[in-house]
């Protein structure tokens, strides 16, 4: 049984345009601060995004929003030096090309509800249906997804391949508009949107292999888990780089475990010519040392077949080229 996936996201853009609204004449807020009124200070850079695309000035005054150390940053409505001008004819004082006495004319006083620690919540919530035992029904395909972005515009690609001949079967391709924001642990919330679709492909018999990180993780719970709570699908996270842990000494040759404090997380493994290892963990309803055998059995190149062709059709989709 599936639960239901993300409805009800909140417009982060606007929520975070309705916040900067109400920094007042002779104050100034820093992107920190709205982040945190966002619910989450890892949204800062987001923030500055936001400003960055502001088309309302007047009723947004992202001039009003400096760095943390004074400095103003970035102003489309005519440069920094500009928004120096702006500020100063507001009352804000400088020194030295920043914001003298920030605390004095610093704004905090947001009304907010916070949209960010819902969806923490959320996450929360979901993580507590987390499965991490073998995956026992018959194995018959291993699907690999990948979304790539340009701009707000996503293009998600499912392939899929026969789990014992290990040739590829069907290939899909879905785009649309993003609904949400890149907020670090947060992607989720971005991508799942996009590729559900996609789950329509997803029969009982298949496993997905997705492009992010299972509870290799430092909350133990990346985007491959929650994608495959949320679908109710025994899913493998396949990643680029290490994000947490530490790989074990002595482990066997091309095959290294991955530990965070004193657990096992995943498993770094070498694949083609590479020296360069990719990191695969458990997402959901799989056990690590399944989630190892079947990564180890589609490792032709450095990345896993489904995970690497499926990167290859997204991209493609992308950039308006056809890969066969």
């Amino acid at each position: 049984m599936r639960l239901a996936s993300t409805n009800g996201l909140p417009d982060l853009w606007k929520e975070t345009y309705d916040l900067v609204a109400q920094v007042p004449e002779g104050q100034v807020t820093t992107y920190g601060e709205v982040a945190r009124a966002l619910g989450d200070v890892v949204a800062s850079r987001f923030v500055g995004l936001a400003m960055s695309r502001n088309e309302d000035i007047d009723r947004v005054p992202c001039r009003r929003v400096v760095r943390s150390d004074g400095y103003v940053g970035g102003y489309t409505g005519g440069g920094p030096e500009k928004k120096i001008d702006l500020l100063r004819n507001e009352g804000i004082e400088f020194s030295g090309g920043k914001v003298a006495d920030l605390d004095k004319v610093l704004f905090s006083d947001f009304k907010t509800n916070y949209p960010l620690r819902k969806l923490r919540k959320t996450q929360t919530d979901l993580k507590r249906h987390l499965v991490l035992k073998d995956c026992r029904k018959k194995i018959k395909s291993v699907a690999g997804i990948d979304v790539a972005f340009d701009g707000e515009h996503s293009y998600a690609a499912l392939v899929k391949f026969d789990f014992k001949s290990k040739e590829e079967t069907a290939r899909h391709v879905v785009e649309g508009e993003a609904v949400f924001p890149y907020v670090p642990t947060y992607l989720a919330f971005r991508e799942i949107p996009v590729i559900q679709p996609l789950m329509d492909f997803v029969d009982s018999e298949t496993i997905l292999m997705y492009d992010g990180n299972g509870v290799l993780h430092p909350e133990g719970f990346g985007i491959t888990s929650q994608i495959g709570v949320v679908f109710g699908v025994p899913t493998i996270g396949v990643a680029k780089r290490l994000l947490c842990g530490e790989m074990s000494r002595g482990s066997s040759k091309g095959v290294i475990k991955v530990v965070l404090n004193g657990q096992l997380v995943g498993h770094a493994l070498r694949g083609g010519q590479s020296e360069r290892p990719v990191f695969v963990s458990a997402g959901h309803r799989v056990s690590q040392d399944q989630a190892k055998a079947i990564a180890v059995r589609f490792l032709t190149h450095r990345v896993p077949e489904p995970t690497r062709v499926a990167h290859i059709v997204a991209e493609s989709a992308r950039r308006g080229t056809n890969h066969k």
